[in-house]
């Protein structure tokens, strides 16, 4: 049973057409996001005995650094946003980061990684997994562990998809928590269970996958594994963790991840939570996202 304050923000959305934007067509779509995103720039901000950076990643892109002391601590967090890959971070979603670090106790690199309006879907791929790889430069990749919500749960998968594309050039971290993972249907199947989902998704609606897949390709022909995370090498991958709301389309894809996890015998973990929403894990404003999001933090502690 969902909680009176999850049901008063659920009648919120509905007021407020939270999907509209979603299914518009798409010039104006793109317009849309581009208002959005002049909004949103780049900060640097303040937490009382933090030391926080700017790290620039292939010389040009932005990487929050968040340190708990002076030295970098023993454990450390890649914290990737969401946003369909086409929307700039927001300060609250670095307020997240920030206690993320708090709840968990290690460091967090936060990359404002490049956005599908300017780039085919490889170059984010190329851009996170070298933040990775600067961030094995700090901390030991057993340290490290991954987290991402929505799209950017897509690209953390996908940074080990990519690196196993790549020869595994880089040891994998210690694990990968995927909150509302973005991936595109592959099968007809997926399709029928994305579409059954869509009138009870109040966030996200099938055409904001389409339009997401036209950006992603962005006129070139893009590894399928950079497309729909499912299809991709999952050998060798470290412990998986999902979350997911039940009442949301990306949560169609679950069986399809589990499959293949099954498949190449990677340790996971699912968890589609009953009345939820997109991303519950990230909102903290009713009692099951903030436990969920808790219960992240704890996945992040384990012993020295």
């Amino acid at each position: 049973m969902t909680s009176i304050r999850y049901k008063i923000i659920l009648q919120l959305m509905r007021l407020l057409g939270m999907k509209n934007m979603c299914m518009l067509p798409r010039e104006e779509f793109l317009k849309n996001i581009k208002s959005i995103n002049q909004k949103r720039k780049f900060f640097m901000p303040r937490k009382k005995g933090y030391v926080i950076g700017d790290r620039l990643i292939m010389e040009h892109y932005h990487c929050l650094t968040i340190q708990r002391n002076a030295q970098p601590s023993k454990r450390a967090l890649l914290f990737l946003y969401g946003g369909g890959m086409l929307i700039s971070p927001d300060k609250n979603d670095v307020n997240s980061a920030l206690k993320m670090s708090v709840l968990a106790d290690c460091d967090v690199w936060f990359p404002y990684y490049p956005l599908c309006i300017d780039h085919g879907i490889d170059v984010l791929h190329e851009m996170i997994l070298q933040c990775y790889r600067e961030m094995t430069t700090v901390y030991q990749p057993e340290q490290i562990s991954v987290l991402g919500f929505s799209s950017g749960g897509a690209l953390a998968i996908g940074l080990a998809l990519h690196n196993n594309a790549l020869g595994k050039i880089i040891a994998m971290p210690r694990q990968i928590i995927a909150v509302s993972p973005g991936s595109v249907p592959a099968t007809e199947e997926e399709k029928k269970r994305m579409n059954e989902l869509n009138s009870v998704d109040m966030l996200v609606d099938v055409k904001f996958i389409e339009h997401v897949e036209y950006f992603m390709r962005h006129g070139k022909t893009m590894p399928e594994y950079m497309i729909s995370g499912h299809r991709g090498d999952f050998a060798g991958l470290p412990p998986l963790h999902f979350y997911y709301g039940a009442c949301e389309i990306l949560s169609a894809l679950a069986p399809s991840f589990e499959k293949v996890c099954q498949e190449n015998n990677v340790s996971y973990t699912m968890h589609i939570a009953p009345g939820m929403c997109h991303c519950y894990a990230a909102i903290g404003y009713f009692p099951e996202g903030k436990a969920a999001f808790n219960e992240i933090a704890e996945r992040l502690k384990f012993p020295e």
